[in-house]
């Protein structure tokens, strides 16, 4: 009899100890496990708890903007956070001076040109540069100026003559020139994107001088590929920001007030703290548009707003897209 039970507590024993190693090394204890590293998207951390801005993801609300085009992106990875009809080839104005800015910076860069190199004005810059209308910088003939000078007055006053001044220093003629402006826009994929000058103006304002495309052509872009030239700029040549944030400069001993409103120092009520561009554009065909940037943190963001119906609004509309946007991050 104690034989018996002897034998039945060995095997009670056995069980026990078997079913302790199932249960503390069985399949199931890889559960949590599986769980874990199987975790769905709506359990991770949220993008925007990140520190590190560059990982932002949001759309934002409409907000009833008014402009025919608009885009805002986050400058450092190129998210779209906002976008209305941002495809849209429409007239850029003075905004495609940007490509024209480019094309100059890349010329130093290669040491094509130099920031101190003299040019020439050609009739065909001063004649743009006297003309009513559209001559915001006045240019003398016969005079040399510096590229800095050009520069600074095409990317702080959008002077359209020294735009033309520039594309002939770099490439001998305007023709010439705007075969590069669109070389560029396809190396770059602004795939919405076509020039025919190098200031932004209608070929039918022009007059004769026009060199490329059709008469009544203008340079076009989308929203999307302004915004992209702008945020290439930046990240090509980010000593651009050190020119184009000047609230104002001195050209020929005459003071001037930079076309961008948005700057602080500019335009009472209407500056933004951190905007440091980026170019302003009109002509009738085109409407009121502006293209800025703003950074607050290690946060950039980028807008472009085209077609707006008066000068006040393309910055109004800006203000929005901003507020909106920094509300969310």
């Amino acid at each position: 009899m104690k034989l018996k039970k002897r034998v039945i507590f060995i095997l009670c024993a056995i069980l026990i100890v078997s079913f302790g190693l199932f249960y503390f090394k069985g399949p199931h204890i890889h559960e949590p496990v599986k769980f874990l590293t199987g975790m769905n998207d709506s359990l991770k951390p949220k993008e925007l708890n990140l520190p590190d801005d560059r990982r932002i993801k949001v759309t934002l609300p409409d907000m009833g903007l008014q402009a025919e085009s608009i885009i805002l992106l986050n400058a450092h990875n190129g998210d779209v956070l906002f976008e209305k009809n941002a495809d849209k080839s429409l007239p850029t104005a003075s905004m495609s001076k940007m490509m024209t800015e480019y094309l100059v910076l890349e010329a130093i860069k290669k040491h094509q040109i130099e920031w101190n190199t003299p040019v020439s004005i050609s009739d065909y810059a001063y004649w743009v540069s006297s003309h009513p209308g559209f001559a915001s910088v006045h240019l003398q003939k016969g005079k040399q100026y510096s590229v800095k000078e050009l520069f600074t007055a095409m990317a702080v006053r959008s002077a359209n003559g020294t735009a033309v001044a520039l594309a002939e220093a770099v490439s001998g003629s305007e023709k010439d020139f705007v075969q590069k402006m669109n070389e560029k826009a396809k190396e770059l994929g602004l795939t919405n994107s076509r020039f025919v000058n190098s200031n932004g103006l209608s070929n039918s304002d022009l007059e004769q001088y026009y060199t490329s495309g059709g008469p009544n052509d203008s340079n076009r872009m989308s929203a999307k590929d302004v915004a992209t030239l702008a945020r290439r700029l930046i990240q090509d040549y980010p000593e651009i920001l050190n020119i184009i944030d000047q609230p104002k400069i001195t050209f020929e001993g005459k003071t001037y007030h930079n076309t961008n409103w948005m700057l602080p120092g500019v335009k009472k009520d209407v500056g933004y703290q951190g905007v440091d561009g980026f170019k302003t554009g009109y002509t009738d065909e085109a409407g009121y548009c502006f293209v800025g940037t703003v950074h607050k943190g290690q946060t950039r963001l980028i807008s472009v707003v085209m077609g707006a119906p008066t000068p006040i609004d393309r910055f109004t509309e800006t203000e929005k897209l901003y507020d909106t946007a920094f509300n969310q991050f």
